[in-house]
């Protein structure tokens, strides 16, 4: 059992590492087998059934400790009555991510590459492989951190936006931290005159950065499309009057 658990790990962290670097397009199930050291080149089916299973073991993998941080987080600013502040909201996504990447760059393998996975598991397109959608959120136990703060930012900017913008202002503030911090997560490993400062300052500037996506205010012109856009919408629905 105990090599099978190693086996499966040893396969998940190499999966991780070339997805990050060459895309979920780019690479067979055989080669990550290969580059794991397994004589058996259809490990991944075996251990994981089909690659939706391996990018799906590898999110809760990652995503449970994330989580558990992520909801950590979320009580403690409840506790300090922070639970509508967009800089709590903001750094309890952001916050979780950058102590992972600290975390795996200080770790014995040297090396980080999840931020870099989730980008790129972003936008897959594969005819195997779905990666999961807001819709997604909740249903399983590594994500109901990540389904609270999309709640509430979309409670904190349904106040002044119509719906479609809220969602889309989440959506463009996670991929904007998430694709930074993949970009901190390469340079880290590449570039050997990086200097990335401190994690605090880095956290914080992002944080602040990211605040400004989810609370800018809408111009006139973009609430005039968006409501031109719903009206359109409401039109081709089946059976609208």
């Amino acid at each position: 059992m105990e090599n099978s658990a190693a086996t499966r790990l040893c396969l998940m962290t190499t999966a991780e590492r070339l997805f990050a670097e060459r895309g979920i397009n780019a690479v067979s199930a055989r080669e990550i087998a290969v580059a794991a050291g397994q004589r058996n080149t259809n490990a991944v089916k075996y251990h994981f059934g089909s690659p939706q299973g391996l990018v799906d073991a590898i999110f809760e993998y990652r995503m449970g400790p994330i989580n558990a941080r992520r909801t950590e987080l979320i009580a403690l600013f409840d506790r300090q009555g922070r639970a509508q502040d967009p800089y709590a909201l903001a750094e309890a996504f952001v916050l979780p991510l950058a102590e992972l990447l600290d975390q795996l760059r200080d770790s014995p393998s040297e090396g980080s590459w999840y931020l870099r996975f989730c980008v790129q598991a972003a936008y897959t397109v594969h005819p195997d492989v779905v990666t999961f959608a807001l819709d997604d959120l909740g249903r399983s136990p590594w994500t109901t951190g990540l389904k609270e703060l999309n709640t509430r930012a979309l409670t904190l900017s349904g106040g002044t936006l119509p719906d479609r913008l809220a969602l889309r202002r989440w959506q463009h503030f996670a991929e904007f931290a998430t694709r930074a911090l993949a970009e901190r997560e390469l340079r880290q490993s590449v570039d050997s005159h990086y200097a990335p400062g401190t994690t605090a300052l880095y956290v914080a500037d992002l944080v602040d950065a990211g605040v400004g996506i989810l609370t800018a205010p809408c111009r006139p012109e973009t609430l005039a499309l968006s409501a031109s856009e719903t009206s359109l919408e409401q039109i081709r629905k089946p059976g609208a009057p």
